[in-house]
């Protein structure tokens, strides 16, 4: 039986009864004094699909090159060079490569502690607590040529110099040659770049009103659970049966409920997220092959070849090498 908890959030912070916040993303975005994190992604190498996903944090992406396909909140978006992609707190997004097509990003994700959420004042209450109690949310995409675009992407790229990349991918030609400054100061300057950045983001008009229907957040929150649940027993074997139960559904309105929002198939969705732990393994161990596959949910060591191949297009041997640690079975 799937347990609903009632958790504690960042300073005793109370979370809803959702079912869902034990199990959302567990990732840690910077540290307690510095709750912020840099990700340079380069696809195919850092990824070749971000399985649908939801965290606390804010999350803002610059595409510096490349295309590639954007679920936000059950919206498709192409995005391309210089786009700007805005997600709010608590909202569901993926990503998927496209074929023969590289990507470039950078990512900044944190918690609005680093805008001071907890402390009752003019600011939080007008502008930053409405954006994490869903009441506000973030226009998803600023394309180039849209009123502010240029003053955004100078200031998010100013930020990107405060903050070491948590991947440590090789420093992009744009920043300076020794990398992140350690200027004096440089706390204080990080967060009055966000303070700007949010500034621009209501003159420009992008943060609006969240005006979801009742119906709509119901659904997003049996996905999550699902999402959520997954993500906790995807090392042990699952049934449609025993995650419809999880959404109180039948099994065929389940996985046509499932298809329709998460845009691929249950079983898809575990193959894929499966495979992303094994890659994971792959890349920052010499854990042996069979193993790390049988640990992530793999049983049938010649199926989980198959699909590996056919997700990354390389073996897992070969796969291991191109990240630069030895082959071993």
């Amino acid at each position: 039986m799937f347990i609903i908890k009632k958790e504690k959030g960042r300073e005793g912070e109370d979370m809803k009864d959702t079912g869902i916040s034990d199990y959302k993303e567990k990732a840690s975005h910077g540290d307690v004094l510095m709750p912020i994190q840099r990700y340079r992604c380069i696809v195919p190498f850092s990824y070749q699909d971000l399985s649908l996903h939801w965290h606390d944090e804010v999350e803002f992406t610059w595409i510096e090159g490349g295309s590639i396909d954007y679920g936000i909140n059950f919206e498709n978006y192409r995005v391309r060079k210089d786009d700007l992609l805005l997600i709010s707190p608590h909202t569901l997004h993926s990503a998927h490569a496209l074929k023969k097509e590289e990507m470039i990003s950078e990512s900044l994700v944190f918690h609005l502690d680093m805008l001071g959420y907890q402390t009752p004042d003019a600011c939080t209450i007008k502008y930053i607590s409405p954006l994490l109690k869903g009441k506000y949310r973030f226009v998803p995409i600023i394309r180039a040529g849209c009123p502010g675009h240029g003053e955004l992407l100078q200031c998010f790229r100013e930020m990107l110099t405060c903050v070491e990349d948590k991947n440590h991918s090789p420093r992009p030609e744009w920043e300076m040659p020794e990398g992140v400054r350690r200027r004096e100061g440089n706390e204080l300057y990080m967060k009055e770049l966000l303070f700007r950045f949010f500034r621009l983001l209501y003159q420009y008009g992008y943060v609006v009103k969240n005006e979801g229907s009742a119906t709509d957040s119901e659904l997003e929150r049996k996905l999550k659970t699902v999402l959520s649940y997954i993500r906790e027993h995807y090392t042990e074997t699952m049934s449609i049966e025993e995650l419809a139960g999880v959404c109180h559904f039948s099994q065929a309105h389940f996985m046509s409920f499932f298809k329709k929002f998460a845009g691929m198939t249950c079983v898809e969705y575990i193959n894929h997220y499966r495979l992303s732990r094994v890659a994971a393994a792959l890349a920052q161990s010499d854990q042996p092959v069979m193993e790390a596959a049988m640990e992530n949910g793999f049983h049938n060591i010649s199926y989980f070849n198959k699909l590996f191949r056919k997700e990354f297009g390389v073996t897992p041997r070969e796969y291991r090498t191109e990240a630069g640690k030895p082959a071993k079975q």
